[in-house]
């Protein structure tokens, strides 16, 4: 049994190499007594090279958490093998343990966790001001962030998808995405019903376009892998929020989606070296005027327009796509993800042929014609917005605690009254093939 240690951003990560039966428990159980010292409130174990679990290792496992929690803190796993996760799981000790796919995402968490834990003095944080909207700033991470992204969008919009163009992902490999897609066991069931969804808060939420206009969704509380998102289309952010924004109102008045999103391309044109022209956003925001809309058909061949035209043309416009053109949900709260791209930035760092696959004209945009959006909301009863750097929790607290109202695709014409955001400047566009 190795056992290593190293710190990084004063957090403990032990890497274990070998058997975790009762003899190598006793071994890592000797070393973390030796490595684990008074101040260590959170401490990662990278399982990467441990293939085996035993009652030995759990025991340690638990030993070593439960004097955590005590401190306030608790252990992470990561990197774990198939079969140590089958043995959790079926010890029922996956939700006990803080897990996470890899060491990177486990450090993110843990300094998300400490930087809500110890607070921000959002009054010493720098400002900058567009207009009517004032941008608080808290500078989280300065790591590259990506787009992951599957399927063909031109696929959609000329509603020629079939069966081998779904795709299915983990409810773990898209914290925040948006896209087309749906729940469900059999593909020609669900294929026949495909809708806008995103994920967001560790929850799928989609419209179903079996003309009930209801969204559903699913909240795992253990992603077994096994109940998958399915999707023709999805972008997903590969990486962390680089900014967490408070935006406010100048003035009092509110301010559309689509001035936010210029305030926030302003700011990056003066505090991002080498930025690409392309931000992802989630956020919490008080809604003022609720515009959106959803496809009303799965785009799938079997459907598709009888003019060969897209579904977004004006001779298919009504029949395929239901438009909100009055003002709804004042007062509640919104938590939305979506991607934006500003018009008037040299986007030469990013492949052309990637952004026409995540963007696209949408007819009833009407906002800044500067600036191109693909934002889904989920609308919630009011919850008060906190000036928090751990948006993500925040996020994930609303969504499984919250009173659920409605999902829609966003217009960019909404009108929020504030809102706290997590920014991430995009350097790369990934695209799956299987």
């Amino acid at each position: 049994m190795d056992v290593n240690a190293k710190r990084t951003e004063d957090i403990l990560q032990i890497s274990v190499k070998g058997r975790l039966d009762t003899f190598g428990a006793s071994q890592l159980n000797n070393a973390l007594k030796k490595f684990i010292k008074k101040e260590d409130i959170h401490v990662i174990i990278n399982m990467k090279d441990v293939h085996y679990l035993g009652s030995g290792g759990i025991d340690v496992f638990l030993q070593i958490d439960d004097e955590l929690k005590k401190r306030g803190g608790d252990l992470h796993l990561c990197n774990i093998n198939h079969y140590p996760l089958e043995v959790l799981e079926m010890a029922g000790l996956n939700d006990i343990f803080s897990i996470h796919p890899g060491k990177e995402e486990a450090i993110t968490h843990i300094s998300q966790k400490l930087g809500n834990v110890s607070g921000v003095n959002w009054n010493n944080m720098p400002i900058c001001t567009h207009n009517n909207i004032k941008l608080t700033i808290y500078g989280l991470s300065r790591k590259s962030a990506s787009l992951k992204a599957v399927g063909d969008i031109s696929k959609i919009l000329y509603a020629q998808l079939d069966t081998y163009d779904i795709y299915s992902r983990k409810f773990s490999e898209t914290e925040y995405s948006i896209g087309l897609g749906a729940l469900g066991g059999y593909i020609e069931d669900y294929i026949q019903i495909l809708g806008e969804m995103i994920t967001i808060g560790e929850t799928m939420v989609w419209l179903p376009t079996d003309g009930h206009n209801m969204p559903d969704f699913l909240i795992p509380q253990n992603d077994t892998g096994k109940v998958t998102i399915h999707t023709g289309f999805n972008v997903a952010l590969e990486g962390d929020f680089n900014d967490i924004m408070i935006a406010e109102s100048k003035n009092g008045e509110s301010f559309t989606i689509s001035d936010l999103y210029t305030a926030i391309f302003n700011t990056a044109h003066q505090m991002v070296p080498n930025f690409s022209g392309v931000i992802s956003v989630a956020m919490q925001a008080d809604i003022d005027e609720f515009y959106s809309s959803g496809v009303k058909i799965s785009p799938i061949k079997k459907f598709k327009p009888e003019n060969h035209e897209m579904i977004t043309h004006k001779t298919n416009f009504k029949e395929w796509m239901d438009i909100n053109n009055e003002p709804k949900y004042q007062g509640e709260t919104m938590v939305s993800f979506g991607i934006g791209m500003d018009l008037t930035e040299n986007i030469s760092l990013l492949e052309k042929e990637a952004l026409h696959t995540l963007f696209y004209l949408h007819p009833s945009n009407i906002g800044d014609n500067k600036v191109i959006l693909h934002d889904h909301a989920v609308v919630f009863k009011h919850i008060p917005i906190k000036k928090v750097s751990n948006l993500d929790k925040q996020i994930r607290d609303i969504v499984n605690e919250g009173e659920f109202v409605d999902m829609r695709h966003l217009l960019d014409n909404t009108k929020i009254k504030g809102a706290i955001l997590g920014v991430s400047y995009i350097t790369n566009i990934v695209f799956e093939n299987e």
